[in-house]
């Protein structure tokens, strides 16, 4: 089977891509969530895509949870610790967790070489304006959204908008430029609140170059 690209973010309900702190996130809540993530986009992942600043963060913080009495987090930290990783940067000078490489060219580019490879999935891991370039594109096959019910009124968008406050369009039609549409594969609600929605790239994602 074609490889695919996944890309899972945090957002909250005003759209910022944040994952945010929740009360109500117990024992039971967190391990749902797990379970759904294993089942779902990390699955059948063997690489990883990730922005500069995301990279410096996971390269920091999950090599030094490989061994954490936390069960899930000692899972993903061994997960993102053995896959390859993929860091989108013109300025990074070196990546050194293992199995990483920088990669400064085009992401189109590089996403097309990886789909022409054997493997497994690609996971779009972050940040937010890294996985911003790859949906402008129509690179992802699917895109899995955690939606905290939360709104925090600051933070990075997770998708870029170029709002005309003038505008007296009602709406925007089917095929203009910077609309891209999804359809819904799944809606799963955990009792958290946090909801997932899962959906699939309508027509599928761009050709490779």
């Amino acid at each position: 089977m074609p490889r695919k690209v996944l890309i899972h973010m945090y957002v909250t309900l005003d759209g910022v891509a944040e994952y945010t702190e929740d009360r109500d996130l117990g024992p039971d809540a967190s391990g749902e969530f797990w379970e759904m993530m294993w089942a779902g986009p990390w699955k059948d992942v063997d690489t990883i895509l990730l922005g500069r600043k995301t990279y410096v963060k996971w390269a920091e913080h999950w090599p030094a949870r490989v061994d954490d009495e936390d069960e899930h987090a000692r899972t993903f930290a061994r997960f993102s610790t053995r896959v390859d990783k993929v860091v989108f940067s013109q300025t990074l000078a070196t990546a050194d967790w293992s199995k990483s490489r920088i990669f400064r060219g085009p992401v189109a580019e590089e996403i097309g070489r990886l789909r022409s490879l054997p493997g497994q999935n690609i996971f779009v891991g972050g940040g937010s304006r890294f996985v911003q370039s790859v949906l402008a594109e129509d690179l992802a096959d699917e895109l899995y959204l955690s939606v905290t019910p939360s709104i925090v009124g600051r933070g990075r968008p997770l998708f870029r908008l170029d709002l005309d406050p003038d505008s007296e369009e009602d709406g925007v039609p089917l095929g203009a430029p910077g609309r891209h549409d999804f359809r819904l594969l799944e809606t799963r609600a955990l009792r958290s609140g946090l909801v997932l929605l899962h959906y699939a790239a309508t027509g599928g994602a761009k050709p490779s170059p």
